[in-house]
């Protein structure tokens, strides 16, 4: 008999490939419950490239209006935490990389002081954020791993053990590499922006990891609930954090022209958008869960 939260794959091992990654895009809950009957469609479609996008383009409003049977309130608050999880890094992330390229090179032009002040709701934003996320989250952490620990769940708690082994590894390879790579004026753009780039790819592995252990062990109560606020604070401090951060590098495009990275607009431009979608991923999936805990409470 599998284990609650073992379930197999949503798709059929014959699945294509293309078909595969059209329903990755979907919510796990989705995807347990309509897997097999839209793969078994692919399959009579032909499984070709138009079917599979025709599936994939559908996949947003799952996220953003999910039917309400697939979901119980634990398993509303587990599916906005794994979600939510993820964003929010990739969003503190892009909020580490702001902090980097603008306060950490006193980028501050005279006269337009609400460049500073910016910089100062952003570093009391994403100093709550953090607080919130780590505070908030840590009994429900614990209670999983205890529960992983008991049952030799060995699986899980690697997922759980991975926020704390993938930084320790990140920071071991960065400082090996930025002495190889670095010069007299430090690490050149190419040597940042592949050091950044693989930054986001160990925070996404990081944050991945939990995400798997909730929906595997499927934890309920208090401390399932406390988390979920406690996320929906991160998420706010986040959204206000990614706020400052879009006043603060329109104004230096504006102001600034002449420092570095900000006389044109197309890297700030996409550097933008990538915030605004991990804001409102974060704060799409917060108010889920959020609202499910206050219900259940209730």
């Amino acid at each position: 008999m599998n284990r609650p939260g073992r379930s197999g794959p949503s798709t059929p091992p014959g699945t294509t490939p293309l078909a595969r990654a059209a329903l990755a895009l979907y919510p796990p809950s989705w995807r347990a419950r309509y897997g097999d009957e839209v793969h078994a469609l692919l399959e009579e479609s032909g499984g070709g490239l138009g079917a599979a996008a025709s599936v994939a383009w559908r996949a947003l409003p799952a996220w953003i209006w999910p039917p309400a049977h697939l979901h119980d309130r634990p398993a509303r608050m587990r599916a906005s935490l794994s979600t939510g999880l993820l964003a929010w890094s990739f969003l503190t992330g892009l909020g580490l990389v702001f902090a980097q390229l603008t306060q950490f090179q006193g980028f501050q032009p005279p006269g337009h002081p609400i460049i500073p002040a910016s910089y100062l709701v952003f570093d009391a934003a994403l100093v709550l954020s953090v607080a919130a996320a780590g505070l908030g989250g840590l009994p429900l952490w614990l209670l999983m791993l205890r529960r992983a620990h008991r049952e030799r769940l060995r699986r899980d708690t690697l997922y759980l053990l991975l926020p704390l082994i993938v930084p320790i590894a990140f920071l071991a390879g960065l400082n090996i590499m930025v002495p190889l790579v670095g010069g007299a004026h430090g690490v050149s753009p190419a040597s940042f922006l592949i050091i950044t780039l693989a930054g986001f790819c160990f925070a996404g592995v990081a944050a991945t990891g939990p995400g798997l252990a909730l929906r595997r062990l499927q934890p309920r109560g208090p401390a399932l609930h406390l988390a979920t606020i406690a996320g929906g604070v991160a998420a706010a401090a986040a959204v206000t954090a990614a706020a400052a951060i879009i006043v603060a590098v329109t104004g230096l495009c504006l102001w600034a022209r002449g420092f570095a990275g900000y006389h044109h607009g197309a890297i700030p431009g996409v550097y933008l958008a990538l915030v605004v979608v991990a804001a409102t991923v974060t704060a799409v999936s917060a108010t889920r869960g959020t609202r499910a805990a206050l219900a259940e409470l209730r």
